[in-house]
């Protein structure tokens, strides 16, 4: 019986073999493209991109901050949020909601020149004050580089890179850390400063402007944590802040 045996053309065995052949070289290379898309390309460096906001804080002259809190306890005054402007080298103008026994008050409030002054509801003027006494340090300090805001964010232990969130319709990059209790009492408050207080620091993606700060630790009460919440805009606005007139 004849038996037909089919051969393969030659030019489809050298094609084929350059196919697999070439296929062979480019698994490296698509192997590499599938790993940047699973993780989102290139790898973030907390480290660098905390200096790098650091540095964008501290040249810009003035920004606008909003100040909420949550599980705000303890007796005696205690800050629970607020609003205003900064403007270097070290002015603030704005209202701060404290809560005193109970009782919310909205307290205008400036400070220039290292004087912090308040507008209380049974004054008809600002009257010249110390802010622990509300439960807080002088607000303007918030702006100061060597002590201030900019200065926690080189001081984050073991920062680790958090998936990016939004606000208001930016992209931010998340960046979660500890921070020494102490480093941040000197700029709020706090119950016991022996503990670290936890932060995630929302970056701009597109302009590493420090956008968002979240600060959870014992603020008003050694076994309660609270959480301080800080945003901050408009890098570099017009602000023009001038010492009150004294209370008549």
């Amino acid at each position: 019986m004849y038996r037909h045996t089919y051969t393969r053309p030659r030019y489809l065995i050298a094609f084929g073999g350059n196919v697999i052949a070439g296929l062979r070289r480019l698994a490296p290379v698509l192997t590499a493209l599938v790993l940047l898309s699973a993780c989102g390309g290139p790898s973030l460096d907390p480290t660098s991109l905390l200096k790098t906001t650091k540095s964008v804080l501290d040249s810009t002259s003035s920004f606008h901050f909003v100040l909420t809190s949550a599980n705000v306890t303890g007796s005696g005054a205690q800050l629970t949020g607020g609003s205003g402007d900064m403007k270097r080298p070290a002015s603030m103008s704005g209202s701060l909601r404290v809560s005193i026994f109970g009782l919310a008050l909205s307290v205008p409030a400036v400070s220039v020149g290292g004087t912090f002054s308040v507008k209380l509801p049974t004054s008809s003027g600002f009257t010249a004050a110390n802010p622990a006494d509300y439960g807080f340090a002088d607000p303007a300090t918030l702006i100061d580089p060597n002590t201030g805001l900019s200065s926690l964010l080189l001081k984050c232990q073991s920062p680790q890179v958090q998936s990016d969130d939004r606000y208001n319709g930016e992209s931010l990059h998340e960046i979660q850390c500890s921070l020494p209790g102490s480093a941040v009492a000197a700029l709020l408050t706090s119950a016991d400063a022996s503990k670290n207080v936890g932060a995630t620091f929302g970056i701009d993606t597109s302009s590493s402007q420090l956008r968002r700060v979240v600060l959870t630790g014992p603020f008003t009460s050694q076994s309660i944590e609270t959480t301080y919440t800080l945003v901050l805009t408009n890098y570099g606005e017009n602000v023009s802040v001038t010492p009150p007139p004294a209370s008549g």
